[in-house]
């Protein structure tokens, strides 16, 4: 099966986020929040802390949409500001004077090295990409083709038709039915279709 990787490291994306872009903003809490979830819950080891530091950390983000300008990495940043709120929310609850100085050493290098590693990829999910894959893969072959040119090619219609020896038409009911196909498929995520496909 093919696989085509979106990246959310982007210019288009960042500058949505920068304007306050609501969709944009709601994909990026769909795209981050489970990872940022799993990261304070290995800081803080409770569940309704980790969701109450999460719900701040993307309230900041938020407020403070501007720093998105200046952002390279959007995966290093958000695990760095969710990293920071888990440190203060144990300095202000006094959580480390219950674990031994050893013990909260190596919890913390773990967490560490778990940022460094989300922050090395720039791609999206992994299980929405797989998502987005499995729909793309299950169209038509031609439909998928003029899809594919469309939308990850970045081909306009009269090209695409040109380059299948096809009509502009077939090319736009194509284009029609694979938007369709990719909102059955991924419904919950329409708000990400929405800024990578233009759905």
């Amino acid at each position: 099966m093919k696989r085509y990787n979106l990246h959310i490291e982007s210019d288009k994306f960042t500058c949505l986020l920068v304007k306050g872009d609501e969709l944009a903003h709601e994909a990026l809490f769909r795209l981050y929040y489970g990872k940022l979830l799993h990261i304070s819950k290995g800081y803080l080891g409770n569940v309704e802390d980790a969701e109450g530091v999460v719900q701040n950390v993307f309230l900041k983000v938020w407020e403070k949409k501007d720093n998105f300008g200046k952002v390279k990495n959007i995966s290093n940043y958000l695990h760095t500001i969710t990293k920071n709120a888990c440190l203060d929310f144990l300095r202000h609850r006094k959580v480390r004077n219950t674990f031994s100085d050893n013990y909260y050493k190596e919890k913390i290098a773990i967490q560490s090295q778990f940022i460094e590693n989300e922050a090395a990829s720039s791609i999206i999910e992994s299980e929405l990409e797989e998502r987005i894959n499995q729909a793309i893969n299950s169209l038509p072959e031609k439909c998928k083709k003029v899809f594919i040119k469309s939308r990850f090619e970045g081909l306009k219609h009269a090209e695409i038709a040109d380059t299948l020896q096809i009509s502009k038409r077939t090319v736009e009911n194509h284009i029609s039915n694979a938007l369709q196909h990719m909102r059955l498929h991924l419904k919950e995520y329409i708000s990400i279709l929405i800024i990578f496909f233009r759905i």
